[in-house]
């Protein structure tokens, strides 16, 4: 609507000018000013809830650019030289402050599994927000999803471990068992301790410090192009394979939800308007109340008291048999 009306400025002052009953209502240059203000202020609100209230692919990646957004929105229109909207974006901030603190950290997972992203956008992100103190709040992040990942790393190995225990596979020697004893490499050194698990054992754990995890070449990988467009969920199950516990902590986390309530509701600071039965009213029955309100205020009846209320109800009780 504020877009429309500010399309049409010029008729509308033009018509303010021309009829005397709209003059209560023309606004002036001041006015104007603050409505242009005001229309690109909530237009971020406007585009996020469109991203966020998709019903085919809102997945976890997109909500954190989409929430540092209004987080910077709110930011600097504190800041900014606009006080009209001042008091308005301090209560907004109180209520978003309490959602960015308790999932800031895994909606910023989230994000960086998304190879458009990755570490390097949300540590600009939070630079902007937090500037010199943001390295505290990535280092938090990075570790955080170390661990996250980790827990992934050992719930396959066990399932591995599992399996092939469950498996009758014997492991046999593939030397030729016919050299037997004449084999000079066959040394049998004494002794009670056989070193060869142990061996083997410590060859495994140095691997496993030496080799980079997943996550750590995913991260080194150089990010694709920020907004190109891309299917987040087939990218990881294509890389399922490369990435085989990343894949699954991805898929995980991509699923959750932004929200349990409806986007458009998140900030509103009002009530539900129109209750389910003042919905279910036929359109003649909702033009005799709105009309039968017009009659009793311009009389100077409250239509606040009880009786206001009661000539309310015997009307559309009548209107709906």
């Amino acid at each position: 609507m504020l877009e429309s009306s500010l399309y049409y400025k010029d008729v509308l002052d033009y018509w303010g000018q021309r009829d005397k009953d709209y003059q209560l209502f023309a606004l002036s240059n001041e006015e104007w000013r603050n409505v242009a203000i005001l229309c690109k202020f909530l237009k971020v609100f406007y585009d996020v809830t469109c991203v966020f209230s998709g019903s085919n692919y809102p997945t976890a990646n997109l909500y954190f650019r989409g929430v540092w957004k209004v987080h910077k929105v709110l930011l600097d229109t504190v800041k900014g030289p606009y006080s009209f909207l001042t008091p308005m974006v301090k209560q907004m901030q109180e209520k978003f402050n309490k959602y960015w603190a308790e999932y800031s950290l895994i909606l910023s997972c989230a994000a960086i599994l998304d190879p458009r992203y990755k570490l390097n956008y949300v540590q600009y992100c939070f630079t902007t927000i937090y500037g010199i103190h943001a390295s505290d709040f990535v280092e938090t992040i990075l570790s955080n999803l170390r661990l996250l990942f980790d827990e992934y790393v050992k719930k396959s190995k066990s399932t591995s471990s599992s399996l092939a225990g469950s498996s009758n596979v014997s492991d046999k020697n593939p030397v030729d068992s016919s050299l037997g004893e004449h084999n000079v490499n066959n040394v049998d050194f004494g002794g009670d301790f056989d070193e060869s698990d142990d061996y083997k054992r410590y060859l495994n754990e140095s691997s496993t410090r030496s080799e980079k995890s997943q996550l750590d070449i995913y991260l080194e990988e150089p990010e694709l192009e920020l907004n190109s467009q891309i299917d987040v969920l087939d990218y990881w199950s294509k890389s399922s394979v490369r990435y085989n516990e990343l894949s699954l902590l991805a898929r995980d986390l991509l699923a959750i939800p932004i929200s349990t309530v409806a986007s458009e509701s998140a900030f509103s600071m009002g009530k539900k308007v129109i209750t389910p039965l003042k919905s279910s009213l036929k359109p003649k029955t909702v033009q005799a109340v709105v009309c039968l309100d017009d009659w009793m205020r311009a009389k100077g009846f409250s239509t606040d008291n009880y009786y206001s209320r009661f000539i309310v109800v015997i009307l559309y009780y009548f209107l709906s048999i």
